[in-house]
């Protein structure tokens, strides 16, 4: 994920980049929701059902 901050330096505008990881993303899709397929075409992600957060929440019993 990309945002653009913009900060003020003696009186000029200057745009910084910067990115980031989302650590919730899905592991099996990378956060994408789908899968490229080899021959073409794409497919939904059977773990995230396309959404691209990770919906498994890990417990300790």
């Amino acid at each position: 994920m990309i945002y653009y901050q913009k900060i003020k330096k003696k009186g000029d505008d200057q745009m910084k980049t910067a990115t980031t990881t989302a650590s919730h993303a899905c592991p099996f899709c990378s956060g994408k929701g789908y899968f490229q397929l080899i021959l073409g075409g794409s497919e939904t992600c059977p773990s995230c059902q396309g959404t691209g957060k990770d919906n498994h929440s890990f417990s300790s019993r």
